[in-house]
């Protein structure tokens, strides 16, 4: 990426979003003690809203303030997990009233615990309406499958790209879009799991279609602009460190198969299979509740033609990898395309703790 490409032909002198210098420390910080959360058997995701002894932030930016007004030395809720590098020349705001930037979609979705966002002087005379990054606790999220899996507000059937290792998880949802009343947004979703509390990260650009404007009275925000000023809202979220200033990694990967959780042996990426189908593999623990899961085989046109379990074959009540089996009984009349669902079991009904492997399948007679 060339000099601050995806700022070129917003007002030539401004230089936002740069971090070679002049950073700031924003400190997400764990609340005090969250409930137990997941037990073993999956029957725990709870919500513990205990309440934050947070410090009071630094003063805000003032609306329509230089960016440098948006600077602070640290934000600090109780007890000191994860740090993120800020670059000074961002604006802060830790409640909606605090965004200076209005949009029909705005920089920052509700609820946020601090939105970091382009100032609107910024953006003036283009079509980029507005651009923020979100960070948010969310204490719902009480076991790692949740965190990680958990769908963004709106998707679903979303396999996140995963990376699990001892010192942090972490999940990333890619090119996430919305619109509304002639504007769209672009942007992902990330995930950390710290083995006890779960942060979100939501990077997001807001355009207003260049066709709408009369002809000469906006420049286009290009698409290689969108593409280098995502980068520089990635780019706070991959400077995260953990306590002891070790640096959080992030899958590469905006897409998976979730092999991170669930690993399927039968049926065979190459096999076609006809009825009764074998289902075998090993799965987390927290995958399954009372020694189970729930699996579907479905059409690609929607319609349920199978719905079982598959039965753990060892102890379930574990975080490891635990080896399942079952059967689905099935009848099409020629070779049918259709999905095999397994399903996290979820005995809260609460769609947040949702979560499922799909495989596509060609069925045989």
């Amino acid at each position: 990426m060339g000099m601050r490409p995806s700022l070129a032909g917003i007002r030539g002198t401004v230089k936002h979003l740069a971090l070679a210098a002049g950073m700031a420390t924003l400190l997400l910080l764990a609340p005090p003690a969250l409930g137990a959360g997941d037990s073993a058997s999956g029957a725990g995701d709870g919500t513990n809203r205990g309440g934050e002894s947070a410090q009071p932030p630094a003063t805000p930016a003032t609306p329509g303030a230089p960016a440098a007004a948006a600077s602070v030395d640290s934000l600090t809720l109780a007890g000191g997990e994860v740090t993120l590098e800020l670059p000074a020349d961002l604006a802060l705001a830790a409640t909606p009233e605090q965004l200076t930037t209005i949009s029909t979609i705005p920089a920052c979705s509700q609820p946020f615990d601090y939105c970091l966002y382009l100032p609107e002087d910024a953006s003036a005379g283009t079509n980029l309406s507005a651009a923020g990054l979100r960070v948010s606790h969310r204490p719902e999220l009480t076991a790692e499958v949740s965190c990680l899996l958990a769908q963004p507000g709106g998707w679903q059937d979303m396999q996140p790209g995963v990376l699990r290792l001892p010192a942090a998880s972490t999940s990333r949802f890619g090119d996430l879009s919305e619109g509304a009343a002639g504007s769209y947004s672009l942007g992902e979703v990330r995930r950390l799991w710290t083995g006890t509390n779960c942060y979100e990260f939501e990077s997001r650009l807001v355009l207003t279609r260049f066709e709408n404007y009369e002809q000469g009275t906006v420049t286009e925000f290009t698409s290689q602009q969108q593409t280098a000023l995502h980068q520089e809202l990635l780019a706070l979220v991959e400077s995260a460190t953990l306590v002891g200033e070790h640096l959080v990694e992030w899958p590469l990967a905006k897409r998976s198969s979730l092999r991170a959780f669930v690993r399927v042996s039968r049926p065979a990426l190459d096999e076609s299979p006809n009825s009764p189908m074998t289902i075998s593999g090993t799965a987390v623990g927290p995958w399954f509740f009372e020694g189970s899961f729930p699996v579907q085989l479905v059409t690609t046109d929607g319609r349920v033609l199978a719905s079982h379990f598959v039965m753990a074959q060892g102890e379930w009540m574990t975080t490891g990898f635990v080896p399942f089996e079952g059967q689905l009984e099935f009848e099409v009349t020629e070779p049918t395309e259709a999905v095999l669902v397994l399903m996290r079991d979820n005995p809260s009904d609460l769609p947040e703790h949702d979560a499922s492997v799909r495989i596509p399948l060609l069925l045989m007679p």
